[in-house]
């Protein structure tokens, strides 16, 4: 009755604290995914599944679980003779060392599993029948180092899930980890993999009544998660709480942190920085925090600072804004913990002591690999101590300011400049060291990876060879090339109707997105062969919502927004092109559009089905002026067939193209030359 009794305690105060670990929002999604029974008998065991974290397993199980063990006197059987109990221990074996996990009164579905973990403080674990009658599943963690430490090692449950927690295992691992990326990470570290040829699970149906926040944080994450079968949580890191200081705001959190580029708007002015694979603390949502202390004028009133506002932007991105005259000039420096982002103005960061610990960068390797179309360069630097850094891209170069390194070995600014003659080492103030990587005008990406004892730091970047760059061909001709372009300051928004698992209207096993994709990657191309600076909402297949679409838009601020779909009918005799617009500073704009479209009409042999005041949901809520294009109909047989052709893509790309640059030109945008 102790264990119980402990377990219970340890469970209770879990609940009050879920906030803080990533264990919170990873148990109380255990809830979700429980199963509705009606007994409180045997239960049925039937897979463990792993968090992106590595510290948490949780135990799938059918059946309410029973963890309150009447008295003898109260059943009217001894105690060794009650059903209907699910006790649950914990010990530890020796040669090899061991953690295992007994559950009574369960059974195993589907006989023993094995588990083979990667990077973590466990080599495998083994899930089998250990007894009948009584029943006991047990559960065994085999530890990867013969002398690892069994204290940190928590079994908890309710009536609902049974959860095993036992500590990070990150930092046992020498393995690089992205930590700052201009890409998206499709590389998610795998944690674990069953070795047992054993199919995934069924599908569960989540607990209708489960009311907690942090549960339904996660609602969208369930829903995909039980399309796809199977569990991952979509966060590697969860920010719990801010530190405010004189100078700046501390992000603090706990798990493996990794930035996306920060991005600077104006109108008003801020500095957007996105954490990937991150969920916030619901209690830190959409609030707002001054930064630095009040400064006062000398009239005596309260000199304006800049904010900064946390928020969930997507389902696995957390957001920070920060608002103000000099939002551009503030800097992310990640700490040497890496747990912490510590956010202040640039000449603040410059004045500020990170961290005590000093720490020399003793070498730097450079290495690259020849691709069919890219080079790829591989930086690698090697630290005497935990470094603190930030990483940004500005002015086509990309900046790696260490914000605790007091030296350098000699022969690193040598093996840099392989890189390149313009690699630049700039000290900018006592102990803190800047690398400066030209990335041109070839850039693709740029990811930088560290180990998790932040002693190995390496810098990839992938930069696209000149010789195969000339050999592309252009999708517009020379003589389009020498009209006067458009001022590079002005933006155009292209959305490329649908994408991911939103297929869009289909025909013959031909999907909208597709071609929506296709066409609207070649508007980009044609506008900004002439100068003008696209967004795309999407730039490969993938889910966005409506909502991301114009706020993607609304952000960018740009001079005119444009959304290509493909139509559809129930009638398969119904062809034609379509614009739409809804508001009242687009309908110029949606004339000049559809009339640089119908010049093709005949060629195409479709039909102008005209101009269409309509209200669609990216059309409605975007800021700019803002049309939809419908280039015909998928399920008219002969349109298709003409559709899904690179040469009719090309054609409406380029009546696109032509509109927007005539409506710009005709607002008077065409540059000065």
């Amino acid at each position: 009755m102790q264990v119980i009794n402990h377990i219970k305690h340890i469970f209770i105060n879990q609940f009050k604290a879920l906030t803080n670990p990533l264990f919170g929002a990873i148990f109380l999604l255990a809830l979700i995914f429980s199963v509705n029974a009606s007994f409180a008998g045997e239960i049925k065991i039937k897979d463990l599944k792993f968090d992106n974290s590595d510290n948490v397993v949780l135990v799938e199980s059918d059946g309410i679980i029973n963890l309150k063990k009447p008295a003898a006197s109260e059943s009217g059987i001894e105690e060794e003779k009650i059903t209907g109990f699910n006790e649950i221990k914990k010990g530890f074996l020796k040669e090899p060392n061991r953690a295992y996990v007994d559950i009574y009164n369960a059974s195993i579905n589907g006989g023993t599993k094995n588990y083979e973990l990667k990077n973590s403080i466990f080599k495998t674990i083994r899930m089998s029948q250990f007894q009948t009658n009584p029943n006991i599943v047990r559960i065994v963690f085999t530890y990867t180092d013969e002398n690892a430490k069994t204290g940190d090692f928590q079994v908890i449950a309710n009536d609902k899930a049974i959860a095993v927690r036992y500590s990070k295992a990150l930092n046992k691992t020498s393995k690089y980890q992205i930590i700052y990326s201009n890409t998206e990470d499709k590389d998610r570290i795998v944690f674990f993999q069953n070795t047992s040829g054993y199919p995934a699970v069924e599908p569960v149906v989540p607990v209708s009544d489960v009311k907690d926040e942090l549960s339904r944080m996660f609602e969208k994450n369930n829903e995909r998660m039980t399309q796809e079968k199977e569990y991952k949580l979509q966060s590697k890191f969860y920010i719990n709480s801010i530190a405010q200081s004189s100078n700046g705001i501390t992000i603090k959190g706990t798990g493996f942190l990794s930035l996306k580029p920060s991005i600077f708007l104006d109108n008003p002015d801020r500095m957007v920085i996105d954490f990937d694979d991150t969920v916030l603390a619901r209690n830190l949502r959409n609030k707002s925090f001054t930064i630095g202390t009040p400064e006062i004028n000398p009239d005596g009133t309260v000199k304006p600072k800049e904010t900064l506002r946390l928020g969930q932007n997507t389902t696995n991105v957390s957001r920070i804004v920060i608002q103000g005259a000099e939002a551009k000039n503030y800097r992310a420096v990640i700490s040497p913990d890496l747990q912490n982002v510590y956010i202040a103005k640039r000449s603040d960061v410059i004045n500020t002591k990170i961290t005590e610990t000093q720490s020399i960068i003793k070498s730097a390797k450079l290495t690259q690999e020849e691709q069919e179309d890219a080079v790829v360069s591989t930086i690698e630097f090697n630290m005497t101590e935990p470094v603190a850094f930030s990483a940004f891209e500005e002015n086509k170069n990309l900046y790696i300011d260490f914000s605790n390194v007091s030296s350098i070995q000699d022969n690193m600014m040598a093996e840099l400049l392989k890189f390149s003659p313009d690699v630049k080492n700039v000290r900018l103030a006592l102990d803190k060291t800047r690398i400066v990587f030209p990335l041109g005008e070839n850039n693709l990406n740029v990811q930088i990876k560290i180990t998790p004892d932040a002693k190995n730091l390496l810098a990839v970047i992938k930069q696209k060879k000149d010789k195969e760059q000339e050999k592309e061909e252009p999708v517009i001709s020379k003589a389009e090339k020498k009209e006067p372009s458009i001022s590079n300051l002005y933006k155009v928004v292209i959305d490329p109707g649908h994408g991911g698992s939103d297929v869009g209207a289909t025909r013959e096993g031909i999907y909208e997105k597709n071609i929506t994709l296709s066409i609207a990657k070649m508007v980009e191309k044609n506008l900004a062969a002439k100068g003008v600076q696209t967004t795309m909402t999407m730039e490969k297949d993938k889910t966005v919502s409506l909502q991301e679409r114009c706020d993607i838009s609304n952000e960018t601020r740009p001079d005119v927004f444009v959304s290509i779909h493909v139509n559809s009918s129930v009638n398969n005799a119904i062809y034609g092109v379509e614009t739409h617009w809804w508001k009242q500073d687009s309908t110029e704009y949606a004339k000049i559009v559809h009339s640089n479209l119908a010049k093709n009409f005949n060629k195409w042999k479709t039909k102008d089905r005209g101009l269409f005041k309509s209200q669609f949901y990216v059309i409605n809520h975007t800021e700019a002026p803002a049309i939809l294009v419908e280039i015909g109909f998928i399920s008219n047989a002969d349109e298709r067939e003409a559709i899904i052709t690179q040469k009719r893509q090309s054609e409406i790309a380029k009546a696109i193209s032509n509109g927007v640059m005539e409506y710009l030109k005709s607002r008077g945008k065409e540059k000065k030359e």
